[in-house]
């Protein structure tokens, strides 16, 4: 079985990129999973502080003046892009997880097929 058929070769290396594109799909969801606790732990503590309270942002090099208002409303529309960007990363994952549970059935049956024998008996000439 060293050798495999053209198209058996061709779904593993399909099947390597599907994975590959999952894993890459996981680690930009949890980046934004993970910046997305950052927003809502900001949220939460800007809505702590009384309403006259200073509040900076960080805006490249330097610290600038914004009111709460402002602050809460920066943060509130970050957080519903990253929701979004959330939500369509784990729909993405969804689909390639099953693009790959697909591909690895039809390879495993080719392979059985390969193990067996080939497509069918052979026939004996008469």
């Amino acid at each position: 079985m060293s050798s495999l058929p053209p198209s058996l070769q061709a779904d593993l290396e399909k099947l390597q990129a599907l994975q590959d594109q999952l894993n890459s799909v996981r680690i930009r969801k949890q980046q934004f999973e993970s910046e997305l606790k950052e927003v809502e732990r900001a949220i939460s503590e800007i809505e702590k502080v009384p309403a006259d309270s200073k509040v900076y942002k960080i805006v490249g090099s330097f610290l600038v003046l914004v009111t709460k208002d402002q602050a809460l409303q920066e943060l509130k529309d970050r957080k519903e892009l990253l929701e979004l960007h959330i939500k369509t990363l784990s729909k993405q994952e969804s689909m390639l997880m099953k693009q790959i549970e697909d591909l690895r059935n039809q390879i495993n049956e080719a392979l059985a097929k390969l193990q067996s024998g080939g497509a069918g008996p052979a026939k004996s000439g008469g």
